[in-house]
């Protein structure tokens, strides 16, 4: 008897846990509900003076929305919600566009590619998938930094001839790429940083 009813307290306490956390959820897209409610077309509106058409704009405003899905602890914090939708959406923008010259880039040399030696579209699509994944990986650091890690890891070419190609010290050639080897481990392993 006794156990029974210790029993039926553990499953009322599970069964009221789960009830607050639906209500937390609730809470948290009513939340988002009134956020973008109150601001989706204006920030439509304001993507669109940046973006190459409408289609885009109402595309990555609702990309903006849906990043807010999954941190919507984030909702009630914020103070000024125009300006913090404004920032994802740009960071979207100037990720549409670097992911725009990257393509560009990626189709301009496969154009030199003979016609026996063009990859099948699956592999196309592969190699540009990884292409945008490194890009990722090495968001934030210079142009040089780049350029010496992808000739380290990519090429197999010597830090030494590194620096010459470079025209830089060999140190700072180690620098490069302890950098972005920190940068590609805090993107792997670090949710934020």
């Amino acid at each position: 008897m006794i156990i029974n009813i210790i029993y039926n307290f553990d499953l009322f306490f599970d069964v009221l846990k789960g009830l607050q956390l639906l209500a937390s959820k609730f809470d948290a897209n009513a939340g988002l509900n009134k956020l973008y409610q109150e601001h989706h077309q204006w920030l439509v509106r304001w993507i669109a003076r940046r973006s190459p058409n409408w289609d885009c704009a109402q595309d990555l405003a609702q990309d903006t929305f849906i990043r807010l899905l999954n941190r919507p602890q984030v909702i009630e914090t914020i103070q000024s919600p125009r300006s913090w939708l404004a920032k994802i959406a740009n960071n979207l923008l100037v990720d549409q566009a670097r992911r725009q010259l990257l393509e560009k880039n990626y189709l301009a040399m496969l154009a030199t590619l003979p016609e026996a030696e063009q990859p099948s579209c699956e592999e196309q699509w592969l190699v540009f998938s990884l292409l945008v994944q490194i890009d990722k990986l090495l968001d934030g650091l210079r142009s040089i930094e780049k350029q010496a890690f992808l000739m380290a890891r990519l090429e197999g070419i010597s830090y030494r001839n590194i620096a010459t190609e470079l025209e830089v010290s060999l140190s700072s050639v180690e620098k490069y790429i302890a950098k972005a080897m920190l940068q590609c481990y805090k993107a792997s392993y670090l949710q934020e940083y």
